[in-house]
């Protein structure tokens, strides 16, 4: 376990460095052509068996039995189930394989650059011009022109599932292969790159054509196609042998093609992901249990097959309350008690094997700004009697039941029964909605199906976009948590913008949003990264803190 923290630590300590030097905004450059930012041969963070438990590297296999310099076939493990592959969904495993963004990071808050856009320019305040490469084709053959961008953008607004794009204004084609973003107001710190690698853009074309919104049968401009895909079984991915870019617009990880096939299977019990590497039935998974890590660290049973990694997960999960009228927990008193009922740092040593870091406000310490000094300070003790006496000001005193929403699987369903056990201490019942992603997501958006959800906000850069992304109405929507208090509204003006961002002005919001109980905060998950130490000699990262078999090492592939 001392090692373990050792690695862990180090790892926190190489993220927030990263973060620092880069700053907010993720990218040095003004955003004025693919040359703002130096050019790098992938957009991803990597690891490789030096820097984890060692494994046997067995150097004479032949995992590239056709001889076409990739390996055959890698088969990735996860508890994620995908009930649609519509292209307009936050990214997933396999999206960046079979999707491509405007724009991507080079590393989880790192660099920035061009994919699908060759240039880009800031007119003035409020608008940015991009101009796009004109041999972008997706799998299928179509021509992706400035219109499919627009497409895009307008279609995620209505039917996706990535809330940021609604402070833009309007999107424009200004010619084929250029087209105009136009805020609805002064943009924050980094959140043109932001938008500019979360949208996917594909052929309005295809998407129209598809009957059902591509939820069955994507077509992207990726590497990769969905051969076969079985929703909370699993998909298969094979290279498009199209595919559009050529050696000098391949920047990103994401864009290689080191495997012919890559088979995502869904495992919803990590002691079955455990089952299925012991049996070989699986070649990597991010998903293993704490418990059962040991067995392939080194000592383990089966260390000299596998490689394990250590890696923090990039998307803390906090606990947001609701605060409208219709939750519960608008009063302020109920929010207090179970403020002080709910203790993190155990919720942390307990779930995962205790493989995790308490986190203190809405941010990980990998983002620039997070100050857990601080933000610590801020929290009150956790303290069953204070919670009992905050409960009885409160309008039910004599208890009540409340609703917590979360997506099912993972880590979040043992975080709802730690929760549930300690509000039941000082008299609340705590229902608990487990969902897919899907009904997650549609549900977090009704003011009335919840009083706590379990969220999983992130950014690649600081915690001001997480804030923004959570609580900024100034287009006129709701936030996260249906709040109306203006003085939240005010605070979060003086520290999103690249003029007021400072950590004075970030620690002040964080302040508030503890005050008010508006957001309990959660932990870090730690995640074990297994691999196959005779198929893989390096497990790459995306700018989002994804996986991507794409671009991974493989042994015994012939050059």
């Amino acid at each position: 376990m001392k090692n373990a923290t050792k690695r862990f630590l180090t790892l926190l300590l190489a993220l927030a460095m990263v973060c620092s030097l880069v700053a907010c905004g993720g990218s040095s450059s003004g955003g004025s052509s693919s040359g703002d930012s130096s050019a790098s041969s992938g957009d991803s963070s990597s690891a490789s068996s030096e820097e984890a438990s060692t494994g046997t590297v067995t150097s004479d296999v032949n995992n590239d039995a056709d001889g076409n310099g990739r390996a055959d076939k890698v088969v990735y493990a996860s508890t994620q189930a995908y009930s649609s592959l519509t292209p307009f969904l936050n990214p997933k495993t396999y999206t960046a394989a079979v999707f491509e963004t405007l724009g991507r990071y080079h590393d989880y808050g790192s660099d920035f650059e061009g994919l699908l856009m060759e240039s880009w320019e800031q007119t003035d305040e409020l608008t940015y011009v991009v101009t796009l490469y004109d041999n972008i084709y997706d799998s299928e053959g179509n021509h992706i022109t400035a219109s499919d961008v627009v497409f895009s953008f307008e279609t995620v607004r209505t039917e996706g599932e990535i809330s940021q794009t609604s402070v833009i204004e309007t999107v424009t084609a200004l010619d084929d292969y250029t087209v105009q973003f136009t805020w609805a107001d002064t943009p924050i710190t980094g959140a043109f790159e932001q938008l500019m690698s979360l949208v996917n853009i594909v052929s309005q074309e295809a998407y129209e054509a598809s009957g059902d919104g591509m939820a069955s049968s994507p077509v992207g401009t990726g590497p990769y196609v969905v051969t076969s895909w079985t929703s909370g079984v699993s998909m298969t991915l094979e290279v498009n042998e199209n595919y559009w870019a050529t050696d000098e617009q391949i920047k990103f990880d994401t864009q290689k093609q080191n495997v012919d096939v890559i088979e995502i299977q869904t495992i919803s019990e990590t002691s079955q992901i455990t089952m299925a590497l012991q049996t070989g039935e699986i070649d990597m998974t991010e998903d293993l249990a704490a418990t059962d890590a040991s067995n392939f660290q080194e000592g383990g049973a089966y260390s000299d097959s596998y490689t394990v990694l250590e890696q923090a997960d990039y998307a803390p999960k906090s606990i947001l309350v609701n605060v409208s009228e219709s939750a519960k927990t608008s009063d302020y008193y109920l929010r207090q008690a179970i403020m002080c009922a709910i203790d993190n740092e155990y919720i942390a040593s307990v779930v995962n094997g205790g493989s995790n870091q308490a986190v203190y406000g809405l941010g990980a310490p990998s983002n620039s700004d997070y100050d857990e000094e601080a933000w610590k300070s801020y929290l009150p003790e956790r303290s069953v009697e204070q919670a009992k006496e905050y409960l009885a000001q409160s309008a039910y005193p004599d208890g009540t039941t409340i609703t917590l929403l979360l997506i099912d699987g993972g880590i979040n369903n043992d975080i709802a029964e730690i929760i549930q056990n300690e509000l039941a201490q000082i008299g609340i019942d705590v229902v608990v909605e487990a969902e897919t992603f899907g009904n997650w997501l549609t549900n977090k958006g009704d003011e009335t199906a919840w009083d706590l959800i379990i969220s999983e906000l992130s950014s690649t850069n600081c915690c001001a976009a997480i804030f923004q992304n959570a609580f900024d109405t100034r287009d006129g929507s709701s936030n996260e948590i249906f709040s109306t208090d203006e003085t939240l509204q005010a605070l979060l003006e003086a520290c999103i913008f690249v003029d007021n961002h400072t950590q004075e002005s970030v620690n002040a919001f964080q302040q508030y949003l503890t005050e008010q109980a508006y957001v309990i905060p959660g932990l870090v998950q730690i995640n074990y990264n297994v691999y196959d130490s005779s198929l893989i000699s390096e497990i790459v990262y995306s700018g989002e803190g994804a996986v991507i078999p794409q671009a991974f090492t493989y042994i015994g592939v012939a050059e």
